[in-house]
Formats: C-alpha cells, structure tokens, sequence
C-alpha cells in the first residue's frame, strides 16, 4: 500500500529543513573564494584573499609613461596606488582604460580588468595545477572551471613582485 501523499510530502519537508541544520559538507565548509574576471575576451580568476577592494569606475589620473601597462594612479581610502592593466602585465594588446578596478592586498598596486563576472567558490579539488609557464603567463597559477570555461588563477602576489623588480624598489621585508 502506497503513503498517502500529504505524509510523504511531510517526509521531504522535514529533510529539506534539517538540510540547513546541517554543518555543510567538508569540501565547502573549506572552499576558498575568488573573482570571476575578464581581460578582453578572456576568463580568469583571482583569488579573494589577494583583493583588498573592488571598484567599477573609479578614477584614474593618467601620467606619462614608459610603461605600457601603466595607466596611472587613483586614490582608494585615502591613499594613491598605481594602476596597472592586468591584461597588458600578461602580455595582451593595450585597449581603452577597463572599467573595473582591484586594489590588490596591501593597497600598493590597483589592477585594472575589462570586467568583474561573479564570486566563486574554489574547493581543494576544483583547482587545477598550472600548466607549462609561457611568456607572460609566469603570474598564472593553476586554473578553475567555473560552468563550462577554465579559468586560469592570476597570482597577484607574483605579480606586485615583478612589478617592484622593473620599478628597482627592494623586495618588501616582512617584520617580526
């Protein structure tokens, strides 16, 4: 003899209700946030934890330059940082200026991007190692696939490194 429908739709209730008591499992209890990006046609991701502030618009006072990827500086909670273009630093023709702007942690370097296109989790196995390093691809550091599109990961930490080595300013010391 079959349940009466009202006792398994009660059933299900409960289980859907204690699914949101439950601790989540492991793997996204442990995942690791990043920004969905765009550098012209192209997806990438960066990690959160690189990221001190996201900003679309934002102001960009242009200065001269001999540096291509330098677009110039702007002010983010009271301090002035140069912006760089992120598609420029990994080796992709300069376009007009991007709209979106990432202060990278610290606040000493702001990466210009064409596009921010989400949030996304990042589990231990969701992460791909990097594949053979090429020109201009050094700052890459594994890859994600969020829905259909491999994301390759951009290592902010390499590239504020890099960028200080061209600049001629010393590597920065961590204090005790």
């Amino acid at each position: 003899m079959k349940a009466p429908a009202s006792s398994t739709a009660a059933v299900l209730a409960g289980e859907f209700d204690r699914s949101f008591m439950a601790a989540p499992p492991e793997e996204i209890a442990h995942a690791e946030k990043a920004y969905a990006l765009r550098l012209g046609d192209d997806p990438y991701a960066i990690r959160a934890g690189e990221i001190a502030g996201l900003f679309r618009d934002h102001r960009v006072v242009q200065l001269p330059s001999s540096v291509p990827a330098l677009l110039g500086v702007a002010g983010f909670r009271g301090r002035i940082a140069p912006v760089y273009d992120l598609a420029v630093l990994l080796g992709y023709p300069a376009r007009p200026l991007p709209r979106w702007l990432l202060l990278v942690a610290g606040g000493e370097v702001a990466l210009a991007v064409t596009a921010f296109e989400g949030h996304l989790s990042l589990s231990h196995g969701d992460v791909a190692p990097p594949a053979e390093q090429s020109a201009g691809r050094s700052f890459i550091r594994g890859a994600v696939r969020a829905n259909v599109l491999l994301r390759p990961i951009v290592d902010t930490r390499l590239l504020v490194e890099e960028i200080r080595r061209r600049a001629g300013i010393p590597r920065a010391t961590r204090e005790a």
